[in-house]
């Protein structure tokens, strides 16, 4: 078989079309988003990954705010909805855990399946493994009064339960891997879990994909997701078994639907959907969640961008170098800069303690961007000052601007 002849991309091309596949080219802000623009980001980025890190405000919500607009409580209430009341979005585990169009939770029951195999997280393996019993009351408790929390279960669990839970929550994370179980709703951030058959709509029981057209399908949707990538990062975005993720990227690009592409500077193959819209398109200058689908695997950040990029979250503050909570700055289809940002709720402050500029630089329009878009998140947060502290490259021409603006 003659393999298939790859198109060159510069990385000027390549940054745009990345850009546009997420949705962050430009757009008109929506003042009270409703689930129609909600859609559309769904439509570009497939699934949205929760994160419980609220230093700023909840990942998933910072994420939604740089394609949909609106404000934060706004944005929240809207997304529950969406979620719990219109059943339009489902949770599970899809890049790490995440909201996902409802119609499309089949195609992660391959990863069902695998789990009850035992193919998830060790903890909760051997939970599993060893207090069959006890899950099964927990389910029958389920079917009996829900939906239910960790908490209405059984208050306290053994000291050595793993991650600090309680073995109720550990048999329901464990129901909920393996599909019994789903999210039927959030209250302040806890889950309250129903059996599938009483959150899902039932047409999500009348076919599951086998495995193999499953990741075929989810490549596919990578591919349009991402725009520009290699074969690690096609096989990360929903995070499918690397082996078979590999050999299925072989299928599509034999069957024409994926096309090899090779990127300026890249030290390895691209590819790119057969269909994907050409076209040069530049970013809106936009403040991106380190959880953002664009950034969230680390490699292609530095491939793509030229942007070293770790999460300081879990470093001991002595080890940091640029903060606890960074968020990348993207301007002119660059990520530009990064600044260290926290919400102070008493006194209603956004506060930047460190902003650093990037190699390549950012002109004195680009730290006015970055000034304006600091007082953009400010407000969505309902907050009415920014304040910057003294760390970072950054940080004096920053506070200028601030000022000037």
């Amino acid at each position: 078989m003659v393999a298939a002849r790859s198109i060159e991309v510069s990385e000027r091309e390549a940054r745009s079309v990345a850009i546009a596949a997420q949705g962050l080219g430009p757009f008109r802000v929506a003042t009270r988003p409703d689930r129609r623009h909600l859609r559309k980001a769904f439509r570009n980025m497939g699934v949205l990954q929760i994160d419980a890190v609220s230093a700023v405000a909840r990942s998933h919500l910072l994420v939604l705010k740089s394609r949909v607009g609106g404000s934060h409580d706004n944005l929240s209430g809207l997304l529950e909805r969406t979620a719990y009341k219109h059943r339009e979005l489902a949770e599970y585990w899809c890049h790490e855990a995440s909201y996902l169009p409802i119609q499309d939770w089949p195609l992660f029951r391959w990863r069902m399946r695998r789990a009850e195999r035992g193919e998830l997280w060790k903890g909760i393996r051997e939970f599993a493994a060893e207090n069959s019993e006890f899950i099964t009351k927990v389910e029958r408790q389920v079917t009996a009064a829900g939906p239910v929390s960790a908490g209405q279960l059984q208050k306290r669990g053994r000291g050595s339960s793993w991650w600090g839970w309680s073995d109720s929550k550990i048999a329901l994370e464990w129901l909920f891997w393996i599909g019994r179980l789903s999210v039927s709703k959030r209250d302040n951030f806890t889950r309250y879990y129903d059996l599938s058959e009483r959150v899902l709509p039932p047409s999500v029981f009348e076919h599951a994909p086998a495995e193999k057209d499953a990741h075929l399908e989810l490549l596919r949707r990578a591919a349009r997701h991402l725009g520009v990538a290699s074969s690690e990062d096609l096989v990360d975005y929903h995070r499918l078994p690397k082996k078979e993720g590999k050999e299925r990227i072989k299928e599509l690009v034999e069957n024409k639907e994926l096309i090899p592409v090779e990127v300026q500077g890249w030290d390895r193959p691209g590819y790119m959907a057969a269909d994907a819209k050409s076209g040069h398109v530049v970013s809106r200058s936009v403040l991106l969640s380190p959880f953002d689908p664009i950034v969230w695997f680390r490699p292609r950040a530095a491939r793509l961008f030229g942007f070293e990029y770790r999460l300081e979250i879990y470093v001991p503050s002595e080890k940091r170098v640029h903060g606890y909570y960074v968020m990348p700055f993207l301007y002119e289809n660059n990520l530009s800069a990064r600044v260290d940002v926290r919400a102070e709720l008493k006194t209603k402050v956004l506060h930047v303690p460190g902003a650093y500029v990037e190699p390549e630089g950012l002109d004195d329009l680009g730290v006015e961007a970055l000034a304006n878009e600091l007082r953009s998140l400010a407000t969505w947060r309902g907050f009415e000052h920014v304040r910057v502290g003294q760390r970072g490259n950054l940080a004096r021409r920053l506070r200028r601007a601030l000022k000037a603006t």
